[in-house]
């Protein structure tokens, strides 16, 4: 008890010193001059570690911010880092991309390999070299990059590398459509020729071929060699006004389709085609589709051509044709334009398919893999959609069959 006591008069005795105790004396003039400078210097510094801090976020942002995607590599061709960019081509995440070997997402194993190789032991440097990446989903993605070694201060150069990549799928579409532009061009030029040179030489020997035929009797051979002969004309004939209807067609005089209806009339122009070759055709229409301002004929033109390639496509022992519509709120139309409303239509058969290589060349003027084919019906129809507005596009596996989808946009009242 009585050290309580003890303990509570020495707190109360330390509390009156420190209330009674004389006020200290102020500080020298040289202490308060270095207080003064402490503070200016650390005021001083602290605006210096604000202004380090924006710059080095405003750099941050450029870097996540920008449209190709970039790439640090150490010098064990480890990536150290990768942008927001680079996440969004490969269609991965910042960490499958970290730690992970820069060789590891080409395409090709062995140019990955080749290239790193180069890059870090022969510190060879690429511009714009085309290549195949490989992206989350296990597709190839066509990019172009570029390298170049970093170098710290006072260090020697490779202390890293930097790869900074764009995606080419645009790119390669485009130069598709110039090397389809470019073939257009040269086939008018051609049509142009044909026609003044063939057309009317042709239309003189089917005369002269007709007369013959009338002068010999049906038993005779003669007659026979002579009904060849017309047949031919009329074949080459036919072959040139193809030739015209591609490299000049007419403007689309467009109204509004009821695309259903006009499916099911090619349908009937069909139909005994299709028993004949033992095809079964389905349908599958959306309960409501909006109608089209298309040219109806243009359009009618399009749809037969496709069917009669499916028809051919289906063997001997038979096969069948699905035909569906449908409706989709954004589809892009023109890679210039933003997605639109559109209606579609999908003609898929169960044929011999179409060759991976072929898949981007059945569109070109010429090209085809039937022995007695010209190679224009799909050139055609693919020229006659774009003029209505519209895109075709194609699926296909060896095989197992094709897909063509033809997309139109609705109208807007």
């Amino acid at each position: 008890m009585s050290k309580q006591f003890e303990s509570k008069r020495e707190t109360a005795a330390r509390i009156n010193k420190m209330f009674t105790a004389p006020i200290a004396a102020p500080k020298p003039p040289d202490e308060v001059r270095e207080l003064s400078e402490l503070r200016f210097k650390y005021n001083l510094l602290l605006g210096r570690y604000q202004e380090l801090q924006d710059v080095f976020n405003f750099h941050r942002n450029i870097v996540q911010n920008i449209s190709s995607g970039l790439l640090i590599l150490d010098n064990n061709g480890m990536i150290t880092f990768a942008n927001k960019a680079a996440c969004e081509i490969l269609d991965l995440k910042n960490t499958e991309l970290n730690n992970q070997p820069f060789r590891k997402f080409f395409a090709s194993p062995d140019e990955g390999a080749e290239t790193t190789q180069e890059l870090i032991k022969e510190k060879k440097q690429f511009e714009s070299k085309e290549t195949h990446f490989l992206s989350g989903k296990g597709k190839p993605v066509p990019v172009g990059f570029s390298t170049s070694i970093v170098q710290l201060p006072g260090k020697t150069p490779g202390d890293g590398y930097i790869i900074i990549f764009r995606n080419l799928r645009y790119l390669m579409n485009l130069r598709t459509q110039i090397e389809r532009m470019d073939r257009l061009a040269t086939l008018g030029e051609l049509s142009a020729g044909i026609a003044h040179e063939i057309r009317n030489p042709l239309a003189g020997i089917k005369v002269s071929a007709q007369v013959l035929e009338e002068s010999f009797s049906p038993a005779d051979f003669r007659s026979q060699l002579v009904s060849r002969i017309v047949k031919e004309i009329d074949r080459s004939n036919e072959l040139l006004k193809r030739f015209f209807n591609f490299a000049k067609p007419n403007k689309p005089k467009q109204k509004l389709v009821n695309i259903e209806l006009l499916i099911d009339g090619v349908y009937l122009l069909l139909v005994n085609r299709l028993k004949k070759k033992n095809i079964q055709f389905n349908k599958t229409f959306a309960d409501f589709t909006p109608q089209v301002f298309v040219d109806e004929g243009q359009l009618e033109q399009v749809i037969l051509n496709l069917f009669l390639n499916a028809i051919d496509a289906i063997g001997p022992k038979g096969g069948s044709i699905l035909v569906g519509t449908g409706y989709e709120e954004a589809v892009r139309l023109d890679e210039n334009k933003p997605v639109q409303a559109a209606v579609f239509v999908k003609i898929r058969d169960d044929g011999h398919g179409i060759r991976k290589e072929n898949l981007e060349k059945i569109f070109n003027p010429f090209f085809t893999s039937k022995p007695e084919g010209v190679g224009l019906g799909l050139s055609i129809s693919s020229r006659l959609i774009n003029e209505n507005g519209g895109r075709i596009e194609v699926a296909s596996e060896e095989t197992k069959g094709t897909e063509f989808t033809i997309f139109l946009p609705v109208h807007e009242n």
